[in-house]
């Protein structure tokens, strides 16, 4: 058979093969981004349990510092708050990219 035969009309088993390839191919990657979902809720889930601990724990310190009169607090307060941020910030990356 030559491949020109094939373009002008597509034998029944030619377009039944074209079809379960592409039924196969539909369900693999429906598999693949089934998993990359429940990755990324886990991940998401990770993020968000991170960036509340962080937050209440070091604002707990901070508020017990400056409590204290610790001359440190002002600098630990920036830090947490960019702590945080960085923690935000791959939250949005995780779910921009993701």
């Amino acid at each position: 058979m030559k491949i020109q035969n094939l373009f002008k009309k597509p034998s029944k088993k030619l377009v039944l093969t074209v079809a379960l390839v592409s039924a196969n191919f539909y369900s693999l990657f429906a598999q693949i981004d089934a998993q990359i979902e429940e990755w990324r809720e886990v991940v998401d889930s990770t993020l968000d349990a991170a960036i509340a601990l962080f937050a209440v724990v070091g604002g707990f310190l901070v508020f017990f510092q400056y409590m204290q009169g610790n001359e440190q607090a002002q600098k630990n307060l920036i830090r947490l708050v960019i702590g945080v941020g960085v923690f935000a910030i791959a939250k949005l990356l995780v779910e921009v990219l993701i």
